[in-house]
């Protein structure tokens, strides 16, 4: 009897072990659609790069990209308008992972107003009310001197039209490097936005993520920003960038981040806890982006 009870507990817990993620779950959520390969990046003389995003882990879809250039000798920072409280354990901001580390663009939170009172701060806003909502003269007085004072060729960031999943921090920062790009107050030779492909958009974000907050009882902000910001979604890609080199550097930056982070990440970068970098890597193994290009 006691044989039985023992082998009834093995097979329970095999069973148990066997309900998580399998590879072809993955391949359900990764990209169907080809892109030209870049080949810019391996051309610049100034290997000069910075991040700038709205939050410090904005940048988890570009980092094995990143990572792939800091490996290269290029020297990386990431700037953020709002930095993560470290993981339990950790002493340097888990940006030092793919870069030369995160920095404040102003003192961190004090880029909105009313962020004190505001219970979903993810929820879009039209864009003519960002000048009253954005503490914009604030921010760009200071990301202008950051951003020449450090000269890059390349700038990342997210999309200016959806952000990603619709937050309206994500495109007010992106749209504002975008114009400070644009009226030559910064001089970047390209800004790489990093998006989804239409296949991995739909599945992750539009199905996956919108049954998940319906259950969860929360907003779907996905859905509201296609109204609010007259979008079907983020833009196209025009480059694709095969990051399975950096797999391990990869997934060591994702699994850095605290634990309220990574329960974010979760929602757009599936089930990465669950595999070894290689395996994950392995399916999804490039990273996209939309180029905007400068004659500066």
């Amino acid at each position: 009897m006691k044989k039985l009870f023992n082998f009834a507990l093995i097979i329970i817990s095999i069973s148990f072990f066997a309900c998580g993620p399998s590879v072809n779950d993955l391949k359900k959520f990764a990209a169907i659609e080809n892109y030209p390969k870049d080949t810019y990046l391996d051309t610049v003389s100034k290997k000069r790069a910075l991040i700038i995003v709205a939050h410090d882990d904005d940048d988890c879809s570009m980092s094995g990209t990143i990572s792939k250039l800091h490996a290269a000798g290029w020297e990386i920072k990431q700037f953020s308008l709002q930095t993560t409280t470290l993981a339990e354990g950790r002493l340097e901001h888990p940006a030092v992972i793919i870069s030369d580390g995160n920095e404040a663009i102003v003192e961190d939170f004090d880029f909105r107003n009313g962020l004190d009172t505001t219970k979903y701060s993810y929820l879009p806003i039209p864009k003519d009310l960002f000048d009253a909502v954005f503490k914009k003269e604030k921010v760009t007085k200071a990301l202008i001197k950051k951003v020449n004072d450090f000269d890059p060729s390349v700038i990342f960031t997210m999309d200016n039209e959806m952000g990603g999943y619709g937050h309206p921090d994500h495109i007010f920062i992106s749209q504002l490097v975008l114009d400070l790009s644009k009226s030559d107050s910064i001089h970047p030779k390209r800004i790489y936005q990093g998006v989804y492909t239409d296949y991995m958009e739909k599945q992750i974000i539009e199905i996956r993520l919108t049954k998940k907050l319906k259950k969860w009882g929360y907003p779907n902000t996905y859905m509201i920003a296609k109204e609010v910001y007259n979008v079907t979604g983020m833009p196209e890609p025009t480059v694709e960038v095969n990051i399975q080199n950096q797999s391990a550097t990869k997934m060591a930056y994702l699994r850095a981040y605290h634990k309220k982070a990574k329960k974010n990440i979760r929602k757009f970068i599936l089930f990465y806890e669950d595999f070894d970098h290689e395996t994950y890597f392995n399916v999804f193994d490039k990273e996209y982006f939309r180029v905007i290009e400068f004659d500066n």
